[in-house]
């Protein structure tokens, strides 16, 4: 009898006690989060694929990727299509787990950036000369790869890289906020 009666009051408790755990363990972000492209040199994408569609779009980063995710059909309002995103990604790189580990990444990002699109419109840095949603779910998608790097990419044996992976994990949400207030 009374064993039932403390898995209802654990499972009442689990509810709330793991997000107050978590928000005790993340504590400020190792500036070792900033480090993507040291930690994961996985090759950039090439997004001049797109100027003969883009090329009026100006220098502005969230311009020229509100184009390509317009031009690419990847945006619908604000939302992210993402039975289009892997077109626009094979088109951009030629490394198909790249490709692969980037729309796992849109997946991820896709419910985060559109949710908490108002908090990172005043934590980024970034301009705000066009609608920015392209350039947040392209953050994010990079950004995550500090957690899910490709293996043939990632560095192991940096123990900055280990310790911004391992934060990165447990703790995504206040590091990608330190990432774009620093990007």
């Amino acid at each position: 009898m009374w064993s039932r009666w403390i898995v209802i009051l654990l499972s009442v408790l689990y509810g709330t006690l793991p997000a107050a755990l978590k928000a005790a363990k993340c504590k400020a972000a190792p500036k070792s989060v900033q480090n993507v492209q040291i930690c994961c040199p996985a090759p950039m994408a090439n997004w001049a694929v797109y100027h003969s569609e883009c090329r009026d779009s100006g220098q502005q980063p969230s311009c020229r990727l509100d184009c390509i995710f317009n031009a690419s059909s990847v945006l619908q309002g604000s939302r992210l299509r993402l039975d289009r995103v892997r077109p626009m990604l094979q088109r951009a790189f030629n490394q198909q787990p790249i490709v692969d580990a980037y729309r796992t990444n849109f997946g991820n990002c896709s419910t985060l950036v559109y949710n908490k699109y108002q908090e990172l419109t005043g934590v980024s840095r970034q301009s705000d000369a066009c609608d920015r949603h392209a350039l947040f779910y392209s953050l994010c998608a990079y950004f995550r790869l500090m957690r899910d790097c490709p293996a043939a990419h990632w560095q192991r044996n940096n123990k900055m890289c280990q310790e911004a992976r391992t934060y990165t994990r447990s703790c995504f949400w206040p590091a990608f906020k330190s990432f774009m207030n620093n990007t």
